[in-house]
């Protein structure tokens, strides 16, 4: 093996510079995402966010005793308080990122709670979050009745308005079930409580419209009553049933009364007939009673018993006259039979 004295004396030369110079050596930084090594020194520490939240009522007014929870997107617990005296809840030591705030209580009777929101938490100071809660609603009961009878009348529509509210905001309408009553929540935007008016669009069957309007008067979480009343509309006394009321005066079951008249027939033979009359023409006079005797009702159908009577009497009339007839001239028959007879005796005497 062959040895370079050159070599060796240029690597001797570099390795006394090295040892014998200034100390200017630097690091790079480890990256964010790089692991420390171990058994090398404590991982490098990551920063924290925090939040803040400030509570009022819907007046601007501080709502202590409300009670908050944070949650991951797994919905796993991370953080929970309440607030205090002054509205604020602080929560710090979080992850960044976005965290899901979820309001269990509100810590009022007369508050309701906000809705779970998203919230996104960064590195820094502490984001700020303002949260009012709204006032709970009013339970409202509206009952129409009838003014007489005290019923419950089915169907009537009513509009429920703010009072003083302009271009109808926050109006809605009411209809009345099979029991009169009508049930609906009212929103509430102050402690002291909000007003509304109850008016009538529309009456139930039957019955007049009323349009006066009623004041209700809506606290938060209490529950308030409307009551209205209609009037039935007039019926008629009587309906009518298109039957004569008027009845007929006088016994109808009564023979009509003859009227007196020089033609009434006596059902005798007149004196008028002469013996010399032709033995084909006999004369009788009998007569009906007129066809409308004084004092007579006109037959209205309603009984036909006297009809049949009117005319069976009629017949009986007819038949006695043509008797009366019959026996006449059966006896100038005879009457002229007896004088044909003398006459030829007398001739034979002669």
């Amino acid at each position: 093996m062959k040895h370079h004295p050159l070599l060796f004396t240029a690597l001797a030369l570099t390795a006394t510079a090295v040892l014998t110079g200034p100390a200017t050596t630097a690091t790079a930084a480890p990256s964010p995402s790089a692991e420390a090594p171990k058994g090398q020194g404590d991982p490098v520490p990551v920063d924290k966010a925090g939040l803040r939240i400030v509570k009022t009522d819907p007046e601007g007014q501080p709502a202590p005793g409300a009670a908050f929870q944070l949650l991951d997107s797994a919905g796993k617990t991370l953080a929970e308080g309440k607030t205090g005296a002054d509205g604020t809840l602080a929560f710090s030591d979080l992850a960044p990122g976005v965290v899901r705030l979820k309001e269990t209580a509100s810590g009022s009777p007369l508050l309701g709670t906000v809705p779970d929101q998203d919230v996104v938490v960064a590195p820094g100071e502490p984001k700020v979050l303002a949260i009012t809660d709204p006032y709970k609603s009013a339970g409202l009961t509206l009952k129409v009745t009838d003014k007489a009878t005290g019923k419950g009348l089915a169907g009537a529509i009513v509009n429920i308005a703010p009072k003083d509210a302009k271009d109808d905001k926050g109006a809605f309408t009411l209809t009345t079930g099979a029991d009169g009553i009508a049930k609906a929540p009212l929103p509430v935007g102050k402690k002291t409580g909000s007003t509304y008016t109850a008016t009538e669009n529309k009456a139930p069957d039957g019955y007049r419209l009323d349009t006066t309007p009623v004041e209700i008067t809506a606290k938060p979480g209490a529950e308030t009553t409307a009551a209205l009343t209609n009037t039935a509309t007039a019926k008629p006394t009587e309906d009518p049933t298109g039957k004569p009321t008027a009845k007929p005066t006088g016994d109808p079951t009564a023979p009509p009364t003859p009227t007196a008249s020089s033609s009434t027939g006596t059902g005798e033979p007149t004196p008028t007939a002469s013996s010399s009359s032709s033995p084909d023409i006999g004369t009788a006079t009998s007569t009906a009673p007129d066809a409308t005797p004084e004092g007579s009702l006109a037959h209205t159908g309603a009984d036909s018993t006297n009809g049949w009577l009117l005319a069976i009497g009629g017949l009986l009339l007819a038949a006695g006259g043509g008797a009366v007839y019959a026996a006449r001239r059966r006896k100038n028959r005879d009457a002229e039979a007896e004088a044909g007879t003398g006459q030829h005796r007398r001739t034979d005497d002669n």
